[in-house]
C-alpha cells in the first residue's frame, strides 16, 4: 500500500477552462472551484462563495465533522471490514467444504466404476467358463464316439469270417447310427462366443453424476425503513415494483425501489398478488373468499371457500393461483375432522387440484400451510409451520406427491422455522429463516446449497425474486432491494 502525505497535496490554483484566471470561489451547487469569468458566464445565478469565506467557515465544523466520523462513521466501516473478513473466511470454509467433498464423490465415483469394471470381467469370466465348459462336454462325447467306432471297426476288420450273419447286419446298422452321431457332435456344429461390445462415454451424464457449480452474487442496493410494522408479503410485479403487505394492515401497498408508495388498494385483504394478465387476486380471510380484481379495482369474479378461510396465494408460471386454506380455530390444534388444504386454480375459479392427503388419501400433507412458490419444474414448494416455533419445506410433484421434505440442515427440529419460499430461474429453491437470521437455498431436489444471507439481516420475514432483483422485506418494518445473479 502506498502511503499518501496529504501535506504535499498542492491546490489547484489556476482555472482550467480560463488559464490566466486564479480560482478564488466555490460553486456550492455544482461542487467546483471557480474563477471570476466562469461566475460570470455559467455560475452567476448559483449558490457560490468566496473560497476564503467558506474555508472560515469549514475551520470552525471541520473539527466536530472529523470527530463524527472518527466517532461513528470510522468503526461502521471498520466494522465493515470486518464484515469482508468473515465472508472470506466463510468462503474459505465453503471452498475447502466444496474440494473435500468433491475428493470424497471422485473416490466414491471411482469406487463404483471399479466395481462395475470387476463386475463386467466377472461376468465376462463367467461367460468364458461356459463356453469352456460346454466345448469340453462336447468334445469328451465325441472322443467316446470316436474311440467307441474305432473299437467296433477293428471287431468287424477281425471277426467278420467268423461273426453270425444277423450279428453283422446288426453292427453295421450300430456303425451308421453312430456315425450319424458322430456328426451331430463336430466342431463346426457349436459356436459359442463372448462378445464385448464397448460402451460408449457420454460427457454430459458423467458431469450431471459429478455434480455442478453454481455461482450466487448479492449485491445491495437499496435499503429504506418504511413502515414500523414487519413486512409480512412481496410480490413482484416488475424488476422495480413490488406490492407488499404490512403486519396489522389489511391493505396491500405498491412500493418502487426507494420506498416510495405508489398505490394503496382499495380493497381490505389478507394477501394478494397481481396477475400476469393485469388485474390482483385477494384473498379474504375473514369473508371466506377470494376476489378477481380489474387493475382497476372493479370485481369481476368472487371464489366462496366457505367452510374454510383462505390466507396465503401466490401465482403460478401459467397464471394460475395456489392458495392456502383452513378450518377455523387454533392452528395447531388438529383433529381429525380438521382441515389444512393447498388449492391450485385458475382465476375463474375453477378448481384444478387439491393438496390435502398423501398417496395413501388418509395423512395429512400440512400442519398449518401457509406460503407456496411453484418452481419452473412445475414442483410445488410449501412452508408447512408444525407449531409456533417450529416448521419444514414441503415439496410436492403437481400431481400431489411428495417428492422430499426439509427440516434444517442438522439443526434442531424445534429451531428451524421457515416462513417464506421463492424459486429462482435456475429452479433453487430460496427460504427465509427467522430464528437463523438466514435466507438459504436447496437445489430442486432438496440439496442444501447454501446461506444467501446470515445475520446481516435484522430477521428476513418475506422474499420475492423476479428477472435479476431480490427483494427482501424484514420483520422491523424494512426492505432490502438486491441486485440477484444465480448462473450455473
Amino acid at each position: 500500500m502506498v502511503a499518501t502525505s496529504f501535506a504535499s497535496l498542492t491546490s489547484v490554483r489556476f482555472c482550467n477552462n480560463h488559464s490566466t484566471k486564479e480560482l478564488h470561489a466555490f460553486c456550492k451547487t455544482c461542487r467546483k472551484k471557480l474563477c471570476s469569468t466562469c461566475i460570470k458566464e455559467e455560475h452567476m445565478s448559483h449558490d457560490w462563495e468566496t473560497i476564503t469565506e467558506i474555508v472560515k467557515e469549514k475551520k470552525q465544523i471541520l473539527p466536530k465533522t472529523c470527530e463524527e466520523i472518527h466517532a461513528n462513521q470510522i468503526p461502521r466501516l471498520k466494522r465493515g471490514l470486518d464484515q469482508f473478513d468473515r465472508k472470506i473466511k466463510r468462503e474459505n470454509v465453503s471452498y475447502n467444504e466444496y474440494i473435500n467433498a468433491l475428493n470424497g464423490s471422485r473416490k466414491s465415483f471411482i469406487d463404483q466404476i471399479n466395481r462395475l469394471f470387476d463386475s463386467t470381467i466377472d461376468e465376462c469370466t463367467q461367460k468364458y467358463e461356459k463356453a469352456i465348459q460346454l466345448y469340453e462336454e462336447k468334445r469328451d462325447k465325441l472322443k467316446k464316439k470316436v474311440e467307441y467306432l474305432e473299437n467296433m471297426i477293428r471287431t468287424l476288420e477281425k471277426d467278420i469270417s467268423i461273426l453270425h450273419d444277423h450279428d453283422i447286419i446288426d453292427m453295421e446298422q450300430e456303425m451308421r447310427n453312430e456315425l450319424d452321431a458322430v456328426h451331430s457332435l463336430g466342431a463346426d456344429k457349436y459356436t459359442y462366443t463372448t462378445i464385448f461390445v464397448p460402451g460408449h462415454t457420454d460427457m454430459q451424464k458423467l458431469r450431471d453424476m459429478i455434480g455442478e457449480i453454481h455461482s450466487v452474487l448479492i449485491e445491495e442496493e437499496k435499503a429504506f425503513d418504511r413502515y414500523s410494522n414487519s413486512i409480512c408479503s412481496v410480490k413482484s410485479v416488475l424488476g422495480t415494483k413490488i406490492w407488499a403487505m404490512i403486519a396489522d394492515d389489511n391493505y396491500a401497498k405498491s412500493l418502487d425501489g426507494t420506498g416510495r408508495e405508489l398505490k394503496t388498494m382499495k380493497n381490505p385483504c389478507f394477501d394478494m398478488i397481481a396477475s400476469n394478465s393485469g388485474g390482483f387476486v385477494l384473498s379474504d380471510e375473514k369473508k371466506s373468499n377470494i376476489s378477481i380484481l380489474t387493475d382497476e379495482n372493479d370485481t369481476l369474479t368472487t371464489i366462496d371457500t366457505k367452510p374454510l378461510h383462505p390466507t396465503w396465494i401466490s401465482k403460478t408460471e401459467n397464471d394460475d393461483i395456489l392458495v392456502t386454506l383452513k378450518d377455523g380455530g387454533n392452528h395447531f390444534n388438529l383433529t381429525p375432522t380438521r382441515r389444512r388444504v393447498v388449492q391450485r386454480m385458475t382465476l375463474t375459479g375453477k378448481m384444478l387440484h387439491t393438496y390435502e392427503f398423501r398417496e395413501d388419501g388418509k395423512t395429512r400433507l400440512f400442519t398449518y400451510p401457509t406460503k407456496t412458490s411453484e418452481n419452473k419444474n412445475t414442483d410445488i414448494c410449501i412452508v408447512n409451520r408444525l407449531s409456533k416455533r417450529s416448521g419444514e419445506i414441503v415439496v410436492l410433484h403437481s400431481d400431489g406427491r411428495v417428492k422430499f421434505t426439509y427440516r434444517g440442515d442438522g439443526q434442531k427440529p424445534r429451531t428451524f422455522s421457515p416462513y417464506d419460499v421463492e424459486c429462482d430461474s435456475t429452479c433453487c429453491i430460496l427460504f427465509t429463516e427467522i430464528y437463523n437470521r438466514a435466507i438459504h437455498m436447496l437445489s430442486s431436489d432438496g440439496v442444501y446449497l447454501c446461506k444467501l444471507k446470515q445475520n446481516e439481516l435484522l430477521i428476513p420475514f418475506v422474499i420475492s425474486t423476479l428477472e435479476d432483483i431480490l427483494w427482501c422485506g424484514l420483520s422491523d418494518g424494512g426492505m432490502k432491494v438486491m441486485k440477484y445473479t444465480h448462473s450455473k
